[in-house]
């Protein structure tokens, strides 16, 4: 069985594309002012993602994304475009007259380290929560996979689908070593590519069926469970069958320039 389901995991995997993530605004918790050599740093909350990636008052952002920054008009800009589309940011600032490079990340290290997928970390909880984040999470998103929007129109199902699987993702945050919860997000990483097929959205279709093949992946190399393992078999074969149906564009990756990266003294 095991070997089975290896096999359906390397073939499909090679035949789709790696997927960009969504995610919350980066910058939150810091203030900027515009200086002559560029935008400063004023305040930086503690525990935001400024903070976690070691930034402080007084430092100077000169890029932003590769792109230079002059003015707050063009930090502006640039956090615009990458607000809801990244979960990490590269800049470069200066620190009493030295360069460095900064990555400020919002994205949830327990998936990324046991998932390999980098998605937005839930935001906090009211401590009068009688629940634990998990047990919230996870019943909110089995609770919205459950409404009946079948005989809605697709955008109305797709909708429904992506607040589940957050839901689910926030879950899995807290519990990363749960094999059901992240089976439930491979099937509706699964439904997605379906019902984008269906919208006739290839590119998101295949983003969402690569990130279900993930999943599966996953959850095949971290149990032995027989019913676990066919659950694993029986999605990839039918995923195989979906994704013969698509035919998507070849597009090559565009390459990656790696820059030095310093670690910024205290």
């Amino acid at each position: 069985m095991r070997l089975y389901v290896l096999f359906f995991i390397t073939i499909i995997s090679f035949s789709t594309l790696i997927s960009p993530v969504n995610a919350q605004s980066i910058f939150s918790g810091m203030v900027f002012s515009q200086k002559e050599e560029g935008l400063k740093i004023v305040d930086v909350q503690s525990g935001c993602p400024g903070f976690d990636a070691g930034l402080i008052k007084g430092d100077i952002v000169l890029e932003i994304e590769g792109k230079k920054i002059d003015s707050l008009s063009d930090y502006v800009k640039i956090s615009r475009k990458i607000k809801d589309k990244k979960v990490e940011a590269s800049l470069v600032i200066v620190r009493k007259g030295v360069e460095y490079d900064v990555v400020v990340m919002v994205y949830s290290i327990p998936i990324n380290k046991n998932w390999k997928e980098k998605v937005v970390k839930p935001v906090k909880l009211s401590r009068r929560l009688t629940k634990t984040p998990y047990i919230y999470w996870v019943g909110k998103g089995y609770r919205t996979l459950k409404k009946n929007v079948s005989n809605k129109p697709v955008d109305v199902r797709i909708e429904n689908h992506n607040k589940a699987l957050q839901y689910l993702l926030n879950a899995l945050h807290y519990r990363p070593e749960s094999i059901d919860t992240a089976l439930q997000i491979a099937s509706a990483y699964r439904t997605l590519g379906s019902l984008y097929i269906e919208k006739k959205l290839v590119k998101e279709s295949v983003i969402n069926y690569r990130k279900s093949i993930k999943y599966f992946d996953g959850c095949y190399r971290k149990t032995d469970k027989e019913d676990y393992l066919h659950k694993v078999l029986t999605n990839l074969q039918e995923i195989e069958i979906e994704l013969s149906k698509i035919k998507s564009d070849k597009t090559e990756p565009a390459l990656e320039t790696k820059r030095k990266s310093l670690s910024i003294p205290q």
